[in-house]
């Protein structure tokens, strides 16, 4: 499969998702510049939301720039990752609406760990089919990346996944600095060779 056919549907799936939370953030009745702060917890969790896509989107690019091999699995590997991706505008929009409601947070919870679910299988797809075909240099890089790492050692995924309960059964509001810290702190920080590609 042509992987710059996959890439041009990921990028417009991406920029689509981005303008629907763009477009949740809701222009106030009033001419007053103190009315934009009703709409301040919306902004947190958008602007949490765009680096989040952000993020990922440079990870993913960078593991496709690195494949060799588009195979139908890691196709719909993509598709089931995009899809989890799709129901962030909604988890942003419900969060903002209240951001100390544990519904939302708990529903914004769900979304994040169907989204690292479907991330963590398209990576591993993405390295198995290098192996094995004989790019053990493409597979030894995506397992290099630290969201992988991060995603597929069981003690740190327990442990989030422990901290996550905690927080939303004792302060919800705290889920989303939970989430724009592993953003920064494991997401953003990609393999030296990330900018060396092309």
């Amino acid at each position: 499969m042509n992987k710059s056919r996959v890439e041009a549907f990921t990028d417009a799936v991406l920029a689509i998702i981005l303008t629907i939370m763009i477009l949740e953030f809701k222009t106030p009745e009033s001419m007053k510049l103190t009315a934009i702060l009703h709409q301040v917890p919306y902004l947190i969790s958008y602007a949490i939301g765009y680096l989040f896509i952000g993020v990922a989107w440079y990870n993913h690019h960078y593991m496709f720039a690195k494949t060799h091999f588009v195979t139908k699995k890691i196709y719909w590997a993509n598709n089931l990752w995009l899809f989890s991706t799709s129901f962030l505008p909604v988890a942003t929009a419900w969060v903002g609406e209240n951001l100390r409601a544990q519904g939302p947070q708990i529903f914004y919870a769900i979304c994040y760990a169907f989204w690292a679910f479907a991330y963590m299988l398209l990576s591993y797809l993405i390295a198995q089919v290098n192996a094995a075909n004989g790019h053990e240099d493409v597979a030894q890089s995506i397992h290099s990346m630290l969201i992988y790492r991060f995603l597929s050692h069981w003690q740190t995924a327990s442990l989030h996944v422990i901290a996550t309960v905690v927080v939303l059964i004792f302060y919800p509001a705290i889920q989303l600095l939970l989430v724009a810290a592993e953003i920064i702190f494991i997401g953003a920080r990609s393999n030296s060779d990330s900018d060396k590609l092309f």
